[in-house]
């Protein structure tokens, strides 16, 4: 079956550049670029990253352009490069903002809990037992570091280096630290008749 006069001055454009006019591949980029535009933006949940996505899109089709076979469909082809990179895109950016989220709710926490009269409350309430109850059902490391930044606030930094991890190793641990002690808090107060 014929290709479509599209593809056809695209298969030119291509030989030209194969043949060393690499002028030649604007006429490429021309033909495709609003279409992987689209097919880019349908996928990617941020518009901020469509352009850089379709430019590296390009950019491996570019210096991949020996495997295009002459008498196909570029546009497919080109097109299933896009998905691949937008699609990795997109695991990267919500990979990143999983974290981010994780990381805000775990430093507004530790604004609540580094002020002095929180702690003080929690003893004025009684809740000082009961903390230290939660605390001991931690596993001993995880107790530990809670300890260290919570209590004698130390830095993540210098806790890290000392379990010889990453900072967000330590936010994770203090994350999962501070659900469990939630849990932990909750469900003392409740059989004590202090929650509903």
């Amino acid at each position: 079956m014929p290709g479509s006069p599209q593809d056809d001055e695209i298969d030119q454009a291509i030989t030209r550049v194969r043949a060393g006019d690499r002028e030649a591949f604007r006429d490429v980029i021309a033909s495709c670029e609003s279409h992987l535009r689209m097919i880019v933006a349908a996928i990617l949940p941020q518009v901020g990253a469509v352009d850089d996505v379709v430019q590296k899109t390009l950019v491996v089709a570019f210096f991949r352009l020996e495997q295009y076979e002459l008498g196909t469909s570029f546009m497919a082809w080109v097109t299933t490069i896009a998905r691949y990179q937008a699609l990795n895109e997109r695991r990267r950016w919500l990979a990143e903002r999983s974290f981010k989220d994780r990381l805000r709710a775990d430093q507004r926490l530790e604004q609540t809990l580094h002020h002095g009269d929180e702690v003080a409350a929690f003893a004025h309430e009684g809740l000082g037992p009961k903390l230290d109850a939660c605390l001991s059902g931690l596993r001993e490391q995880v107790a530990d570091i809670v300890r260290a930044h919570y209590l004698e606030e130390q830095r993540i930094e210098d806790i890290a280096a000392k379990y010889g991890r990453s900072n967000d190793w330590v936010h994770l641990v203090l994350h999962r630290a501070r659900k469990a002690l939630k849990t932990c808090l909750m469900s003392k107060l409740r059989t004590d008749g202090h929650v509903a």
